[in-house]
């Protein structure tokens, strides 16, 4: 594992962090059943899909767990013991979190947990201060809202644990994480 290669995973994660920042796009919607059965349609223009908004939190879940193997790699030609890698993420309450999440990602069950909460995402929540709106327009059994500033929208995904608890944020998580593995990169985590 060189340097090169090195710096290119972080500019990798540094990319996909800002693709998680983006929040215009060419919408979302859903509809929401009341208790009384009544299915009201719900629109917000302008601002990303829930679907983009989760590709580029999972994008970059995998990205975080995938540079703990190159900082292991790395660790090796530094005269470092890779377990010492290993050792952090599993004491670090955001990276093994965000490594769980990743692996359920990629295996699309619980595998391997080293938090012990078997931590999964929940639903895609925004959200929107009036000043970000330009108008919201009622209809019967349907709400549109046309968002002029998306980069007022607020997003977060929320990480649940077994018990149905929430968390965290997956956003923080993975800011935590990335500083984290920043500071490995680094040598400040190593030279302990």
């Amino acid at each position: 594992m060189t340097g090169k290669e090195i710096q290119k995973l972080f500019g990798r994660l540094a990319r996909l962090v800002e693709a998680t920042q983006q929040k215009s796009g060419d919408g979302t919607a859903w509809d929401f059943t009341f208790p009384n059965g009544e299915t009201h349609h719900y629109i917000f223009r302008n601002i990303k899909s829930s679907e983009e908004i989760e590709d580029s939190l999972y994008d970059l879940l995998i990205w975080i767990w995938i540079a703990k193997d190159y900082l292991k790699l790395l660790a090796g030609t530094k005269g470092c013991n890779s377990n010492q890698i290993e050792r952090v993420c599993s004491d670090d309450p955001h990276l093994h979190v965000c490594g769980a999440l990743a692996n359920w990602l990629k295996h699309g069950r619980p595998n391997r947990n080293r938090s012990g909460k078997f931590a999964k995402l929940g639903e895609v929540r925004f959200t929107v201060p009036q000043s970000a709106v330009r108008s919201i327009t009622f209809r019967a059994f349907e709400v549109e809202v046309d968002i002029a500033q998306a980069s007022g929208v607020e997003f977060q995904i929320p990480i649940i644990d077994a018990a149905g608890k929430e968390i965290g944020d997956a956003f923080e998580y993975a800011s935590a994480a990335i500083s984290r593995l920043e500071s490995l990169r680094d040598g400040t985590e190593l030279a302990k």
